[in-house]
């Protein structure tokens, strides 16, 4: 990834008050991958130097390379954009652009050679990793990196018992760089940093990149409008006629499970949605005048990526 990490006494503060901050980042720069703690090298070598180019312009940038041959970064591309990559010892082979997503804050891409994928592992509460930012200079040149040591926040919400992503604003003690990931110490990526300054884990991003390749961009949706329900679960207040959950679901239900998967809260149900490919049967559970029921509705397709 691109950005580097702030030099100095920075931290990454957790937005929850019952979590411990996290621990002062000390960052130091590597001018070779040598120069990264040996048990973080397989992580920071699984990345991808890219090369966009627009009219009057040449940037250098550095993805995470994903299975299935994706790889995604923070750097907003162009969907004209000319796109190629580089890895050691394959030079410049070309690259294509998937989307960006905006919800998080990634652009992904679809690599034209077998590139190793990132070890990943998944997001552990409050636990010690190593942020790693790789610095991209050009497609011959090997990277520098900027890499240090700090803890990260509870994460906030779960989907899946799978994924979970974290509600850490960096924005403050990062002063806005991004584009880091963060490694445990098995050397297995836990966290990516978006360009909404938030550690997503980074199941959570593997599993939304491999939808929207595979899935023309579309993430499964209800189309309905709701909030959190007192006592848990997603308190429906609007069913869009003609939707998938049109005579299934009326105002005033909760939803309580989606396929088997407690449904907690409203964003909870958002981000299960958001990793259930579209235009597949989902097993519904839910309580209306106080009496629970079960149904089956085909997910729609809610478009996320953009040109």
């Amino acid at each position: 990834m691109v950005i580097a990490l702030l030099i100095g006494g920075a931290g990454l503060a957790s937005t929850h008050s019952s979590t411990p901050p996290n621990q002062p980042m000390t960052a130091h720069i590597a001018a070779s991958l040598a120069g990264v703690p040996a048990y973080a090298r397989p992580a920071a070598r699984a990345t991808v130097d890219l090369t966009i180019t627009t009219p009057g312009h040449v940037a250098h940038v550095a993805a995470m390379a994903l299975r299935h041959n994706l790889a995604v970064t923070t750097t907003p591309i162009e969907r004209n954009a000319l796109l190629t990559g580089s890895i050691p010892h394959h030079i410049n082979f070309p690259v294509t652009w998937v989307g960006r997503d905006n919800a998080m804050g990634f652009t992904i891409v679809k690599l034209s050679v077998d590139v190793p994928a990132s070890s990943i592992a998944p997001l552990p509460a409050a636990t010690s990793v190593m942020a790693i930012s790789p610095l991209v200079t050009s497609s011959v040149d090997p990277p520098r990196f900027a890499w240090a040591t700090t803890t990260l926040g509870d994460p906030k919400l779960r989907g899946n018992d799978l994924i979970s992503y974290l509600a850490t604003a960096s924005v403050q003690n990062l002063n806005g760089f991004a584009d880091a990931i963060a490694v445990n110490s098995a050397g297995r990526v836990v966290a990516v940093l978006s360009s909404g300054h938030l550690w997503y884990s980074a199941l959570f991003v593997e599993r939304v990149a491999t939808i929207e390749a595979t899935q023309h961009g579309c993430h499964s949706s209800l189309f309905v409008v709701g909030s959190n329900a007192q006592g848990g679960g997603a308190l429906i207040s609007v069913v869009t006629p003609h939707g998938p959950a049109s005579g299934h679901l009326i105002p005033g239900d909760v939803l309580t499970s989606i396929n088997g998967h407690t449904v907690e809260t409203w964003s909870a149900l958002v981000t299960m949605l958001y990793l259930t490919p579209a235009d597949t049967p989902a097993r519904l559970s839910f309580v209306r005048d106080g009496k629970a029921h079960h149904t089956v509705v085909e997910v729609g397709c809610s478009p996320k990526l953009v040109p």
